[in-house]
């Protein structure tokens, strides 16, 4: 059966339905990334020649999946792609940091359907009404389509982190752990973008006690809430694959105490007293 048949077959008349899935939840390195296809009727009647050539992302070459992402943005009622990235997924742990990525891109549709098909055995609790399909983006087209949506979407970034941290390979591998993957986190250690709580990585890693210590030092000189939050961009983040997981997580609770302190010292509502 083809996937658009099966959706049409599994929503009742009239309804707008959405197709749930993510890529990049088993990488080494960079995001992981959900996103949320939605389709009806018209669509289906209107577009039918294209969302019959949506199949499983992973089945596409990837210049098919290139120009069958771009078709879909063009057509879809309504789509949704959201991140989470690394230090996210370390923190959350990567299912949890996956669900947060599925709630943020079905929260950002224009047009809310009235059920999802979420690709899976677990829903992230959207608050609509979630149906799980175990290999559902090769069952439904609203899935496939959100398949090639978020797998588009998540190579175009690693592709692109191949020029912010050269030597890895990001751009062929995007990420995940392959032979040269492994052999570039030998030879360079992790980068900002690794993911440090994954075994492999941490295995790699070339860490920096000097590091740690400067990064205590920046945080305790921020003097305002905002100069606290500029601070993960401007030291922690590049500094990311060079620290150990538990170094993270103290830097964290010092980070979280020092912005209740300087919240309520500067009265913002909502943090601190």
């Amino acid at each position: 059966m083809n996937p658009l048949d099966w959706d049409l077959g599994n929503v009742p008349p009239g309804v707008a339905w959405g197709g749930v899935d993510e890529a990049g939840r088993g990488a080494w390195a960079g995001p992981v990334v959900a996103a949320c296809a939605v389709l009806d009727a018209e669509t289906a009647h209107k577009w039918g020649h294209v969302l019959r050539g949506v199949r499983d992302s992973k089945k596409l070459a990837p210049e098919r999946r290139e120009v069958l992402a771009a078709e879909l943005k063009a057509i879809l009622p309504a789509y949704g792609i959201a991140e989470m990235d690394p230090m996210a997924i370390d923190r959350e742990n990567i299912l949890e940091a996956t669900m947060m990525a599925m709630r943020q891109c079905v929260a950002d549709l224009i047009l809310r359907p009235r059920i999802l098909f979420v690709d899976g055995d677990r829903g992230p609790r959207t608050g609509l009404p979630e149906r799980l399909v175990v290999d559902g983006d090769a069952l439904s087209c609203a899935i496939g389509a959100a398949s090639i949506l978020a797998k588009a979407h998540r190579d175009a970034l690693m592709i692109a982190m191949e020029d912010l941290h050269p030597g890895y390979g990001f751009g062929q591998h995007k990420g995940y752990g392959t032979a040269l993957h492994r052999a570039r986190l030998r030879e360079l250690g992790a980068s900002p973008v690794h993911r440090v709580s994954y075994a492999p990585v941490a295995a790699l890693q070339r860490v920096d006690e000097e590091l740690r210590d400067g990064l205590h030092l920046s945080l305790d000189r921020c003097a305002s809430a905002a100069a606290l939050r500029a601070w993960v961009d401007s030291d922690l983040r590049p500094a990311y694959g060079r620290l150990k997981r538990a170094w993270v997580e103290t830097l964290r609770r010092r980070y979280a105490d020092r912005l209740a302190q300087l919240a309520a010292a500067e009265g913002l509502p909502g943090e601190g007293g």
